[in-house]
């Protein structure tokens, strides 16, 4: 699996670290990591202004052409934990990612029937999604120039 994640990841000049915060709800920041093939994780080269903690966390590579054509991502589910002064991401899992063309609208068209499924096997709701939550944030950030 590393090898391969290694590979794919270094074809998008930065990735998607999701984290979950102290509030309890996803974190995501662009980041750019570093493979360190000798343990088998990635330095992970956080801002400044990252809270970050320790967790389950997932990466995401991805890209796509202006017409939303030459669809290509790669997504690594794992930890990220502290490692003295910076964070490092350890992958357990490796999601191959969807292509283009035809396999995307499908993607699309059975994310909703997916979803159900998943909840319906769980017993849970559909989310509520806290919309005045985050438009405070998006708010605070492009106040704060990060946005």
């Amino acid at each position: 699996m590393w090898d391969d994640l290694v590979r794919k990841l270094a074809r998008y000049p930065s990735v998607v670290l999701t984290v979950v915060g102290a509030d309890g709800y996803p974190y995501s920041v662009r980041c750019v990591p570093v493979p360190d093939a000798s343990r088998k994780v990635f330095r992970m080269m956080l801002p400044g202004y990252v809270a970050a903690q320790a967790g389950p966390a997932g990466l995401l590579g991805h890209f796509h052409d202006d017409a939303l054509w030459n669809q290509t991502n790669v997504v690594a589910s794992g930890t990220l934990e502290p490692d003295g002064e910076a964070w490092v991401f350890r992958a357990t899992r490796h999601i191959e990612g969807a292509g283009a063309g035809m396999s995307a609208f499908r993607q699309l068209r059975g994310g909703r029937a997916a979803a159900q499924r998943y909840l319906d096997r769980r017993g849970l709701p559909w989310p509520q999604i806290p919309w005045a939550k985050l438009h405070a944030i998006y708010a605070r950030a492009r106040s704060s120039g990060r946005g």
